[in-house]
């Protein structure tokens, strides 16, 4: 993936690659990595990593059964290929899937056009023939990227990593099932979106370099998942204890769709008792992701050089409550920004 040209694989190699053994290769992997952002590669392989992810989910089969319908010698070249023909057509030539059934249907049986050669050591031309080849009969259910949408990334990998770390960092995360109250009116819960505010403020204010996270669309309480269920016919999905609803059905009911739901969040934000800088930042970092086509709505906020005034208050976070600071602890309060 660092590599423009596909390199040949080795145990050999991999220690010249790992600086494990004398060679240039070392160097050469150390400049890429440079040159492309050691941050930008690793969202390029979660990216194209979570799109084969998505193509298992929507099948009844795993990897192995549906690349070769029978056990496989060598399964991971075969995925190897797989995933840098992806890639290719993922990142190199900037392109999103059209149709993750046809996907799943080219997929069927691929192995039949990899030929992968013997022996512990692997060519780049081999790896290159294979890559094109698959990459060819999977082309046609891929399109050409349109205009990037700030609402519509996938994020599957690292999504889970946020509900798992929230079990032992709860201050910095949060969860809300939604916007709307959960009796049949539909209606916008207000205090609930003030709430969800007042709470990010409140984890900025936690320290200097805090980063917090509310996600709307989730609950952990399966109560709520399965109030949601009765009154919208959403079946949940489960992970770990979190129960993904989304907010899609809201985004219809309150706004029509998606993008119009996102431009009204960032409208409520400016309505909010803060000041222009929070407003502004936390406007500039909500995403949409799509989780298993379950729509989540993340805010993130950063902590800034000062802290975050809500109606004229301060707020910090600990655990899940929200606790006012007092006048009286205003000195110590201030003095961790200025450090």
């Amino acid at each position: 993936m660092a590599f423009s040209d596909i390199p040949p694989s080795s145990s050999t190699i991999s220690d010249q690659y790992y600086g494990l053994k004398e060679s240039d290769r070392s160097f050469e992997l150390e400049v890429q990595l440079r040159k492309i952002g050691i941050e930008n590669l690793e969202k390029q392989f979660i990216n194209v990593y979570d799109e084969i992810r998505a193509v298992l989910h929507i099948s009844t089969k795993n990897f192995r059964e549906i690349v070769f319908g029978d056990p496989a010698l060598k399964l991971p070249r075969y995925f190897h290929v797989v995933f840098l023909a992806f890639h290719k057509l993922l990142i190199k030539e900037n392109k999103q899937i059209s149709s993750y059934t046809e996907l799943e249907k080219k997929l069927t049986g691929i192995a039949s056009h990899i030929k992968i050669t013997e022996g512990g050591n692997w060519s780049a031309s081999n790896k290159n023939d294979n890559v094109n080849a698959v990459s060819g009969i999977l082309q046609s259910c891929f399109k050409n990227k349109s205009e990037e949408d700030p609402a519509s990334h996938k994020w599957l990998t690292e999504f889970e990593s946020l509900l798992m770390q929230s079990k032992t960092e709860q201050t910095l995360y949060d969860f809300k099932q939604g916007f709307t109250i959960l009796d049949s009116s539909n209606a916008f819960d207000e205090k609930s979106f003030s709430k969800i505010i007042k709470t990010l403020t409140a984890m900025a204010n936690n320290s200097p370099h805090s980063i917090g996270y509310v996600c709307v669309g989730v609950s952990d309480k399966f109560t709520d998942a399965q109030r949601i269920k009765e009154i919208y016919g959403i079946e949940p999905t489960n992970y770990r204890g979190f129960f993904i609803t989304g907010i899609g059905h809201e985004a219809q009911i309150l706004k029509k769709d998606l993008d119009s739901f996102y431009r009204w969040v960032i409208q409520e934000i400016k309505k909010q008792p803060i000041s222009d800088e929070a407003k502004d930042m936390l406007s500039r970092n909500i995403r949409i992701i799509n989780y298993f086509e379950k729509d989540v709505l993340i805010f993130t906020v950063k902590s800034t050089p000062n802290p975050m005034i809500y109606t004229d208050k301060y707020y910090t976070r600990h655990g899940a409550n929200i606790n006012e600071v007092e006048p009286k602890d205003y000195p110590s309060f201030f003095r961790r920004f200025s450090q």
